[in-house]
């Protein structure tokens, strides 16, 4: 057992021992009462849905589906984007085969805050925010609540949706067919639209995302229709027809100033609100905790002659060599898996980025203040300016002010292109690549505007800025590389020029990574895993064994190689 795993199961085991714990005091107290008052049935701190403040549902929706995408650190727990980054290599997988990397105990806190926490709210705020009039408060919890159940169909297929939440009624709801929750989800995003087109009352009072601007909510959810779209092309044979009838209306998110992300902050404490891969990364000095993944940090740096300029961005070096101490990593003794292809990296990505390599199990050796780490985009940590220090504790860079990329301008573009060349979408493909490779990387880089390094001096002539903050002239090179590639290459090709550059972009959001894998088959040139055999790919996860255990009316599937149904008949992915 890996020692990441062994980690994680005795926080799962603290943490039901805390549990335990409460219950008894809370049973001692109420044992110790002499109070007469006993027969009181309703808890004056219980607020029944209508008379909970509509506001505060809101923002609680939206927080939790920061936690469902992104995880939390005070459960050590990762969400299911950082799941879709593991199985897709932008980040590292354990493994080492594609059965046991995950167990079905390992996304019981993602079930729990998706059902228990974020839909239980988007049901419960409807009838208040309905008789108060609160028609944006109600069109923004349709939207949230159509993605995240989007979102569950893409991890793990069949899921309860009809019958879920209805309390009594049904105590163990069944799954519902998971063509059928997205034919559901199409009607919340429409519901949705219908909302924000009504004289509400009052506006949003704290809206997290748009600060409650419904035109913007307005882009999000016909944004969201195009990846519901895109994401059917393969059994749909009218999907194009209906992406064209977006692009037409134009009301998608196309301008970063619409990008549909969750802002954290650099507070530290009641509560925590950095982003949780910060905390758990970065809170100890030299106690690094996640490994970089070897193919993807290549992929970056080593894409062009003169690399990615997001790359200082995207990763961090605590060290500018890697290492020859088997103690410290031990590939270094061994050579590259026969079933590895000459171009495959194995052990060492070169240039001091250290990171590991596509199902490597191993131990964590003393290594955590060397490995390769998050950068400042976008957890919020440091920009790689070649310190090639330790981390020296949570008091750097941003301080954890990151974000949840969850759709993009940049994604929008990508999706476009895709469905340009593939469906017949009206624009040009090459275009639509151009704009998605700008618009991320000029994202990319404003972000790490915030550094106050920037400007400290290098020599007498140079700032930080000058020497590795990237040039237009630059970016423009790198975009002609890519623009190049695409027009040399074959259609097929041409898409996987396409996936590859969206890849790029993708950082920090698994889901659509792991989606458009699935659906298109590309990159096809990802790394293999160390074992020859690793056996079927993730087509889906398995259940929650909280799901399984406590419902009566769900099984658990047979294994991970179940496909979700847009993806039947799509291209073999491994």
């Amino acid at each position: 057992m890996n020692g990441k795993k062994m980690n994680t199961m005795l926080k799962q085991y603290k943490k039901y021992i805390y549990r335990g714990l409460c219950i008894s005091f809370i049973t001692l107290a109420l044992n110790s009462c002499e109070s007469t008052e006993l027969e009181i049935l309703e808890s004056p701190n219980a607020l029944a849905p209508t008379q909970a403040d509509v506001d505060l549902f809101l923002n609680s929706i939206q927080i939790k589906l920061a936690a469902v995408l992104d995880g939390t650190q005070s459960d050590d727990n990762a969400g299911l984007s950082e799941r879709g980054m593991e199985v897709t290599r932008l980040l590292h997988m354990f493994g080492p085969t594609y059965e046991n990397a995950y167990l079905p105990g390992d996304v019981d806190i993602v079930y729990e805050d998706t059902y228990a926490g974020l839909l239980a709210d988007t049901k419960a705020i409807l009838e208040p925010a309905e008789e108060a009039g609160l028609y944006t408060h109600k069109g923004i919890a349709k939207a949230i609540e159509a993605y995240t159940f989007m979102t569950l169909v893409d991890f793990f297929g069949d899921m309860p949706f009809s019958e879920a939440i209805q309390g009594t009624e049904f105590p163990n709801p069944s799954l519902d067919d998971d063509a059928a929750i997205y034919a559901a989800v199409e009607t919340l995003l429409n519901d949705a639209l219908t909302e924000f087109n009504r004289d509400e009352a009052f506006g949003v009072a704290d809206d997290i995302f748009y600060g409650g601007n419904e035109d913007q909510w307005i882009k999000l959810v016909n944004t969201l229709k195009l990846k519901l779209y895109l994401q059917t092309r393969l059994i749909d044979s009218n999907a194009g027809a209906k992406i064209n009838a977006l692009v037409a209306d134009g009301n998608i998110i196309l301008d970063s100033a619409d990008d549909f992300q969750f802002q954290y902050s650099s507070t530290d404490a009641n509560p925590d609100s950095r982003h949780p891969i910060f905390g758990r990364n970065f809170d100890v000095a030299a106690d690094v905790s996640d490994y970089m993944s070897n193919y993807y940090m290549v992929l970056l740096k080593d894409s062009y002659p003169t690399g990615d300029p997001r790359t200082r961005y995207y990763f961090y070096r605590q060290s500018l060599n890697f290492t020859d101490d088997a103690n410290e990593a031990d590939c270094v003794t061994q050579s590259a898996p026969v079933h590895f292809e000459l171009s495959d990296v194995f052990c060492d990505a070169g240039n001091g980025y250290w990171g590991r390599d596509h199902g490597d199990n191993d131990g964590i050796p003393p290594d955590g203040g060397l490995r390769s780490t998050w950068g400042v985009y976008p957890i919020g940590g440091l920009m790689d300016i070649n310190q090639g220090a330790a981390i020296p504790g949570r008091d750097i860079g941003l301080e954890g002010a990151g974000i949840s990329p969850i759709m993009l301008a940049s994604f929008t573009n990508f999706m476009l292109a895709e469905a340009a060349l593939v469906t017949g979408v009206t624009g040009d493909p090459r275009a639509y690549l151009e704009a998605g490779v700008r618009a991320s990387i000029n994202k990319v880089i404003a972000f790490g505007e915030g550094l106050d390094y920037l400007d400290d001096a290098v020599d007498e002539t140079r700032t930080v800025r000058d020497v590795y903050v990237p040039a237009q002239e630059n970016i423009d090179q790198y975009v002609t590389n890519v623009l190049d590639d695409y027009d040399a290459a074959s259609a097929t090709g041409k898409l996987e020029v396409i996936v590859k550059e969206y890849f790029k972009a993708l950082f920090g959001n698994g889901v659509e990574a792991y989606n458009t894998y699935r659906r298109t088959g590309f990159p096809s040139d990802l790394q293999p895993t160390l074992l020859a055999e690793p056996g079927e790919f993730i087509n889906s996860f398995i259940y929650p064994s909280e799901m399984v255990d406590q419902n009566s009316n769900i099984s658990q599937k047979p294994n991970q190689a179940v496909r979700v149904f847009w993806a039947e008949g799509g291209p073999t992915v491994d």
